[in-house]
């Protein structure tokens, strides 16, 4: 093979194996929706079912669901309602750090139009130009505030020049508060009605809202985008 041809082969292989990650993506869509997996309580009832090897089913479930829009958000309630609020939390917090790792190195590896073509080119250009001018604050941002989905997130940071570093303190800092308030909400599913359900959705509504809210304080004030801010500093 010449050196001419290397490059043909490997964009093949590249795309291959795309197709392929679609295929398999697609089928556990079906699985999932099939097996009635979409809902925290279903998806507590059938990782309990299997005993002392529950949490290992819950953690391979989780590194499939990092690839799927919103699907984290369903597994961390479910972590919550199935081993609590505490344990529950604290399982999602370090499977989450490891399995971030999973969709941004496949997005490193595939590049930028592998991308585009799942988030949209202006989302990707709008969050990647602000994280390439100020990685680890706008990232740990973005974490932190729920403007944009987690998943989409990894996918778009692993074609910036944000480090594995940065990336992993980011993350680490970033989506604590956010797991735990999310498996509060699961575990405070098991009593609906109860003072801690409605505490937990209290707090989970504030934390939807609190973009617009600190969108429209800083309109009002007349200062610029929080991200854009944040992403200015040098």
């Amino acid at each position: 093979m010449t050196g001419a041809d290397e490059p043909a082969v490997t964009s093949q292989r590249d795309r291959l194996f795309r197709v392929l990650g679609a295929l398999l993506l697609l089928l556990l869509l079906v699985i999932a929706y099939r097996a009635d997996l979409l809902d925290p309580e279903n998806l507590k009832e059938f990782v309990l079912s299997f005993g002392t090897l529950a949490p290992v089913v819950w953690v391979l479930l989780y590194l499939v669901a990092v690839f799927i829009p919103y699907a984290t958000t369903t597994m961390t309630v479910a972590a919550g309602l199935a081993f609590g609020a505490v344990w529950g939390s604290m399982l999602t917090f370090c499977v989450t750090i490891f399995a971030s790792l999973l969709p941004f190195t496949v997005s490193r590896r595939l590049g930028r139009e592998w991308v585009e073509a799942r988030v949209g080119r202006s989302t990707m250009k709008k969050y990647a130009d602000l994280i390439n001018r100020n990685a680890l604050l706008v990232f740990f941002y973005l974490r932190l505030i729920p403007s944009l989905p987690y998943e989409l997130q990894n996918h778009i940071a692993g074609v910036t020049r944000i480090t594995y570093r940065q990336f992993m303190l980011a993350s680490a800092l970033g989506i604590g508060p956010v797991i735990f308030i999310l498996a509060f909400l699961g575990h405070s599913l098991s009593e609906p009605g109860s003072r801690e359900f409605w505490i937990a959705v209290g707090i989970w509504t504030a934390a939807l809202l609190s973009p617009v809210v600190v969108a429209l304080a800083r309109r009002w004030l007349g200062r610029p985008p929080f991200l854009e801010e944040v992403a200015s500093r040098r």
